[in-house]
Order: structure tokens, then sequence, then C-alpha cells
């Protein structure tokens, strides 16, 4: 696709059915999920595997977005999703790949169950505005949407940005640079949480 975020939720579409069936999703899945979405090979330039890692990534957040409540319900206590979140996790392929970009733009994408404990920590309540300053592909916002906060997301990156915009579409989302985000956020917007994984070794 031209937009190459399109093809990035495509693929989460099709990647979602592995993770309801608990199936793990191998480098073979996802290589051919990919293919199939973006009409051609990593090889001949279509796509490449930090695009192919986001899409796990959105199709994790898709998962939580279906399964969140259910899981909570039966998990009974924290510990106890903890641990199933963590079993999820494990259907999904290791970022083994790493791209320039994501170097240069400190992408260190938050693992689920790590989210999960933030999100927790942060005790977010229907009541907050939760402000996720580098969103990624929103593996920390699903959280703050399953306690039904509202929510601000803020992505640097031009498709991840636009990603979320496809997987919050209610969700006003900027691209400015997180570590000055304060300088840029219109004044009206005061968050009373912020839920983030700061890198920002570089600066």
């Amino acid at each position: 696709p031209a937009d190459p975020s399109a093809g990035i939720a495509a693929v989460a579409h099709l990647l979602l059915p592995h993770l309801e069936r608990s199936s793990r999703i191998d480098a073979v899945a996802l290589r051919a999920a990919m293919e199939r979405a973006f009409g051609g090979s990593d090889a001949g330039g279509a796509w490449d595997w930090k695009s192919a890692y986001d899409a796990c990534e959105a199709a994790t957040v898709l998962f939580m977005r279906k399964f969140g409540p259910s899981i909570r319900a039966r998990a009974g206590s924290p510990a106890s999703e903890l641990s199933m979140l963590g079993r999820i996790a494990g259907l999904l392929p290791t970022h083994t790949r790493r791209s320039e970009e994501s170097q240069a733009l400190q992408q260190f994408s938050t693992p689920l169950a790590l989210g999960f404990v933030a999100a927790s920590a942060a005790a977010i309540s229907p009541a907050d505005l939760v402000l996720e300053p580098s969103a990624g592909t929103g593996l920390l916002a699903i959280f703050a949407e399953l306690a039904r906060s509202r929510l601000v997301l803020n992505e640097l990156a031009e498709t991840r940005a636009a990603l979320l915009r496809q997987l919050f579409p209610s969700v006003a989302t900027t691209r400015y640079d997180a570590a000055h985000i304060h300088d840029h956020l219109d004044d009206a917007v005061r968050p009373s949480v912020v839920l983030m994984n700061p890198p920002f070794s570089a600066a």
C-alpha cells in the first residue's frame, strides 16, 4: 500500500486470529501475512521487519481491546493477569532486527506485561486524562483505554502516528518530539496521568 500504516493495520487483522486461538506467530506466518498485505517480499523492498514487528504489536492492541476485560475477569488477581499476559506475549516473535529508524528515534517497545504493570501502578481510572508522549504502537495506551480513561497520544514517527490514528480513531494523536512535549501541547490539555516508556538516551 502507498500508506505503510494501512498495510501494517491490515496485517494486524490477519494476525489477530492467531492470538485468538493461542497459536504462535512465527517468522513464516508473519512473512506470509506481510507479503499478502503488501503484495511483495521484504527482499523485494515491499516491506521491512520493523513494520512486521509493528504489525504484531498492533495485533496485540486489537487482541487486548477485544479480550482485555474478559482476561481481567477470569484472572481474578493482578498476579494471575500478569501471567496470562505473559503467555500472550510469548506467542509473538522477538525483535531480532532493529532498523536505523528504530535506533535514531529510540523506539523501544514496551512489553505487554510491563505495560500492564505501569498502568496498574498509575491506578488509572475513568476520571483520568492520560497522556502517552511516545505512544509507539499503543501497547501502553490500550491499558488506559481498558481503564476507560480519556487519552491523548503523541508519536514522532510518521508511520506509527498514522497507525495509532487507525488503532485509536477517536483519540487525538500529535507528532511532536516527546522530549519537548510540554512546549507543544495545547494549554487545554492537562493530563492527570502520564504513561510512558522514556528511553531518550540520545538526548
